[in-house]
């Protein structure tokens, strides 16, 4: 008997884990709807990006981690970029931006650029040997609010100050400022309904998967910016999936600075990131 009332309580708790991790692991849904205010569409595109999980479909998205590689051209000069990373923490705002430019088969030169709340400064190594670059405070957060998730979560905070208006029968063009320290900047996302903005799936997944993404988005005021972004999925590797979208093409165009970057790898699943303030930038 006393086996038995354990073989039935096994069960229960192992179908009790398996619905709680379905519910956090579900998958991007299709959409055919249209939104008609600023919370439906917000909502359409973290849905998308599978930006919501558990039960409370509430956005997980704290961190992540980006890996790419392409081209930068400043002014007139380009030149390769065989290593670029970007670390993002959404929740204690701040990005780390660590890559190399390379021109022919000359040395490569590291770059990193790092921003946190109002703060910015760079680094000779991965949180250290900072110098201050408070100059450049507003331009690092504009990068972080205009990522596609950096989009959603920016327009939330805009609350009311944000506006959308249709922009063809599966677009629209959703308008807000952006939070400090880049407050007077004004960000324009053009958000579509769109199966070619999707990458690395077969024609069958292409209607199953077809949401709403973020295609480009421009930025006015103290810094004028604009970034595209398309072939959407999932690029973390294969062993680690986790149903949450980013762009695996990317360009971004700062004053006479332009990256044009195409996505190596990514981790969603929220690691470990910060960018403390050092104590000489403070």
């Amino acid at each position: 008997m006393r086996k038995s009332a354990l073989l039935i309580s096994g069960v229960l708790v192992v179908a009790v884990l398996a619905t709680s991790l379905t519910a956090q692991q579900a998958k991007p849904v299709a959409t055919t709807q249209k939104p008609t205010d600023v919370p439906t569409l917000l909502f359409e595109m973290a849905n998308t990006m599978g930006m919501l999980r558990a039960i409370q479909q509430e956005d997980s998205i704290i961190t992540l981690e980006h890996w790419a590689k392409g081209t930068v051209t400043v002014g007139t000069q380009k030149y390769d970029v065989p290593e670029y990373r970007m670390s993002v923490n959404y929740a204690v705002p701040g990005v780390r931006v660590d890559y190399q430019r390379q021109m022919g088969t000359g040395k490569p030169q590291r770059t990193i650029e790092v921003v946190a709340g109002g703060a910015a400064w760079n680094e000779t190594d991965r949180g250290m040997g900072a110098t201050a670059a408070r100059d450049q405070a507003k331009q690092r957060a504009v990068l972080l609010w205009t990522t596609p998730m950096g989009v959603v979560k920016a327009a939330k905070m805009a609350g009311n100050r944000a506006t959308m208006k249709a922009a063809g029968a599966n677009a629209w063009t959703l308008t807000f400022p952006l939070p400090a320290p880049a407050e007077d900047v004004t960000a324009v996302a053009t958000v579509r309904q769109d199966a070619s903005l999707l990458g690395r799936a077969n024609p069958a997944a292409l209607k199953i998967l077809t949401g709403t993404y973020v295609a480009q988005v421009e930025t006015t005021g103290a810094v004028v910016s604009q970034s595209t972004y398309s072939e959407y999925g999932d690029w973390n590797y294969e062993d680690y999936l986790a149903d949450i979208f980013q762009p695996r093409r990317i360009t971004r165009r700062v004053g006479d600075t332009t990256f044009d970057l195409t996505t190596v790898n990514t981790n969603t699943y929220n690691p470990y990131v910060i960018m403390p303030v050092p104590a000489n930038v403070k």
